[in-house]
């Protein structure tokens, strides 16, 4: 019955699309589409789109669900299947030509694996940045599985518990200097901790990348401390997946991980 009310509100009241903050180039070239992470914005690929340039490609950077000036409903579940309905929809009013490239950024990437389950015509390739993959199986080593289970335990902590998450992020915010993302507050506490629960937290993003056909160019950082390297590496045995590691670089998208994906993709 849940589930038909929620269906008959969207038909009825229908959740805006979400808020374009990128749209730069010649709608004719190649479409590159870009999704960032959670607790951050669309300003996430600052340092990428300086790098790729509009000469070659129409570039379109979304807000997500939730974040940034996108509408942040108060009745939904904010699932993957929440977001690749609301990023579907965006570039379906965009008109923007298909197939495209997606790339997506920690929750980006879960996002974009999803996107491609559902249409998976409308994507020529995947780069996949600094994914957060957790597997709930047993086929990982003792340390991987331990270290899996204090990320899900942490993150469980986070989304509980509202005034610390937001007082610590915005401290972790100005210690580091960060332009985007770690940004919990009050007007996106929902989106994030309900992303953080239904789509980080409950995921299928592994299994979905194993079903993937299309090319697929994973890219991580050596010092990403929320990247389950072991899990990622798994994926190595597909012949359509390539991983890189790039040494010395992090979670966020910094110069040299701008410039390194800058190069991916001007090399396909």
């Amino acid at each position: 019955m849940q589930r038909l009310f929620k269906y008959l509100k969207n038909i009825l009241f229908p959740v805006p699309a979400l808020h374009v903050a990128i749209d730069i180039g010649d709608k004719r070239n190649k479409t590159i589409v870009l999704l960032h992470g959670i607790a951050a914005t669309s300003k996430t690929w600052d340092l990428l789109v300086a790098e790729l340039g509009s000469s070659k490609y129409h570039i379109v950077g979304l807000d997500l669900l939730g974040f940034g000036q996108s509408p942040k409903p108060t009745d939904y579940d904010y699932n993957v299947g929440d977001h690749v309905a609301l990023v579907h929809k965006t570039l379906k009013k965009l008109k923007i030509r298909r197939p495209f490239v997606i790339v997506g950024h920690s929750m980006g990437a879960i996002i974009s694996a999803h996107y491609y389950t559902k249409y998976p015509s409308d994507i020529k390739e995947m780069f996949i940045l600094s994914p957060p993959l957790y597997l709930d199986d047993d086929s990982q080593t003792i340390i991987a599985r331990k270290r899996t289970d204090l990320y899900l335990d942490a993150y469980k902590f986070l989304a509980e518990k509202k005034d610390f998450t937001i007082s610590n992020s915005q401290l972790i915010r100005k210690i580091l200097l960060v332009k985007d993302g770690i940004d919990v507050n009050q007007d996106n506490w929902d989106g994030f901790r309900l992303s953080l629960m239904n789509t980080i937290i409950k995921q299928n993003t592994f299994k979905e990348l194993c079903g993937v056909k299309i090319p697929v160019q994973i890219v991580y950082g050596s010092l990403d401390q929320l990247l389950i390297q072991e899990s990622v590496n798994k994926l190595a045995v597909y012949k359509n997946i390539e991983i890189s590691k790039l040494s010395g670089v992090d979670h966020t998208i910094g110069k040299r991980f701008a410039v390194e994906v800058a190069r991916m993709i001007n090399n396909k």
